[in-house]
């Protein structure tokens, strides 16, 4: 991490001084600085970077940035030689990713000028650093941070001095929650990290766990859960067994994925190629409102015989009683029980159902219809066009004719399909609508901006849109009855923020709501939101 912050600082134009004591850590640093100024083309980068034994007595550096190991000892060591040793104009920067910036600062004799510059790994390839302001942190130096970072070619996320700042604090889901679905038998290892893909993911949880070490991502996760003491970010026992056994990802061979010269067998959800002219004999009626809704009818009018769109439960009249499939959409906030037991009493006996399985409880459902085996439950948790694969649900109640048919349906639309186990949010809806759960929290929290966080989430883990814009898309509301479900299952440390609102008023209401810290219970959801 060092020798990357030193190269990108170097090959922004800076004259580097980068501190190592150990001889062979030196020598790496050198070779690697070598290989990588050669790889850009301009061997004056390397040129620019000296290497010294220890922290001089003296320097003129505008800027210094400590890169040890995680331990708080070992960095206030460094701190005091770096405090001693530069001009009282000069800044004092960490790269801690999990300790306290304050506590750092509190025996340095400037703190106005001690912050938190964390860069992400590799420094030369990832477009991140998240600006951390301490408590005593001045604006000026909050400036400077951001032209420094700006001039090494960077993208600066500002955020306060709190565990985790904002990336390790709002990404902790994707990791946790994806090992709870495993927990819970949601589906497999691989067919979770193949839907993380499907919306975007460039690696699903488990695969990325792998690749950071697993010692590393318990870590963080520990030290986020020790400094907010709240059980969303406990760690699970299946990674601490993991770390205990050695299993600690592609460095040692194997984690959750056994690998052989790096690579580990991948699930890919591969479609067959489809002709337009490939017509489905079915007459699908597609039943609820906004995009998703129209979405599907669109995508389904090219490969199905006919298509009713039914926009209101108020033209249930006028459902065509010889469509052979009724796809329910609702309004995705709004359990459906009540409609999918009318349309159970209406329908030909033949007619397959499916229903938003995030908004709907399917096992309260399947015992008040007469033929809860034509009924399967399905997850489209955004817009239609940004999901490649569909959770569908392998209910106890649902039909092998019935889950045949909602593959087929799916793939025939483009999209891969798999079975999930009827959880509360299944996988998607649990991971995905806890991340953006915690993105409004840490609103809430004075993290961070909207912005800044969203930038953060994009640039720093690559997610394929930030958790608030992605929040806006899937609805605070549809969100929020998601968690809900989730909470009734297992505790209201996952309970929605009363802040999830805001993500469905208008843009121009939504700074004044997030400055009332999510004012605005959603009572119509029977929701009492933390």
């Amino acid at each position: 991490m060092g020798a990357g912050i030193a190269f990108v600082a170097a090959r922004a134009g800076y004259s580097v001084e980068l501190i190592e004591p150990d001889p062979a850590s030196r020598e790496r640093a050198l070779a690697r600085l070598r290989s990588d100024a050669a790889r850009a083309g301009d061997e004056s980068i390397a040129a620019r970077i000296t290497i010294r034994e220890a922290i001089p007595q003296q320097t003129q550096a505008s800027i210094a940035i400590e890169a040890v190991p995680e331990r708080l000892d070992l960095k206030r060591v460094v701190f005091a030689a770096l405090d001693a040793a530069l001009t009282p104009d000069a800044l004092l920067a960490t790269n801690t990713s999990s300790l306290s910036v304050g506590d750092l600062a509190q025996d340095c004799e400037y703190p106005q000028r001690v912050l938190g510059l964390h860069f992400f790994n590799p420094p030369g390839a990832m477009k991140l650093v998240e600006i951390v302001a301490a408590e005593h942190t001045s604006d000026e130096t909050l400036t400077r941070a951001h032209e420094f970072v700006q001039r090494i070619g960077k993208i600066a996320a500002e955020c306060t001095d709190t565990p985790g700042f904002i990336v390790n604090r709002v990404a902790r889901p994707f990791y946790l929650q994806a090992m709870r679905a495993l927990d819970r038998g949601v589906a497999s290892i691989e067919e979770l990290d193949a839907l993380a893909r499907g919306v975007g993911f460039r690696l699903g949880p488990f695969e990325l766990m792998d690749l950071i070490g697993m010692d590393v991502n318990l870590a963080v996760s520990e030290s986020v859960y020790e400094r907010l003491e709240s059980e969303r970010f406990a760690p699970q026992p299946m990674q601490r067994k993991l770390v205990a056994e050695g299993r600690l990802g592609r460095k040692t061979g194997s984690g959750f994925y056994t690998y052989e010269d790096g690579r580990h067998a991948r699930l890919e959800l591969a479609l067959e190629a489809r002709d337009d002219d490939d017509v489905l004999e079915e007459f699908v009626a597609v039943l609820g409102f906004g995009g998703v809704a129209d979405a599907l009818a669109e995508a389904l009018s090219v490969h199905c015989e006919r298509v009713q769109r039914v926009e209101n439960d108020d033209m249930l009249d006028h459902l065509d009683p010889e469509a052979t499939l009724v796809i329910d959409v609702g309004n995705g906030v709004d359990d459906r029980g009540e409609i999918i037991a009318e349309l159970d009493r209406r329908l030909d006996p033949a007619t397959m159902i499916f229903v938003d399985a995030y908004a709907t409880d399917l096992a309260a459902l399947a015992p008040r219809l007469s033929h809860a085996d034509r009924v399967v439950g399905y997850g489209i948790l955004g817009a239609l066009e940004d999901q490649s694969a569909v959770e569908v649900v392998d209910a106890d109640a649902s039909g092998d004719e019935a889950l045949a048919l909602a593959q087929e349906i799916f793939e025939a639309i483009g999209k891969a399909v798999v079975l999930v186990e009827d959880r509360p949010g299944l996988f998607l809806g649990r991971v995905i609508g806890s991340i953006v759960n915690e993105a409004m929290i840490a609103v809430a929290d004075d993290v961070a901006s909207p912005d800044d966080i969203d930038r953060a989430m994009e640039n720093g883990v690559n997610y394929p849109r930030g958790p608030i814009a992605w929040g806006t898309q899937i609805g605070g509301k549809r969100i929020a009855r998601i968690l809900k479900r989730l909470a009734d299952a297992e505790g209201e440390e996952f309970a929605p923020h009363r802040s999830l609102w805001v993500l469905d008023a208008p843009p121009d209401d939504r700074s004044e709501g997030f400055e009332e810290e999510g004012a605005g219970p959603m009572n119509s959801l029977g929701i009492e939101p933390r």
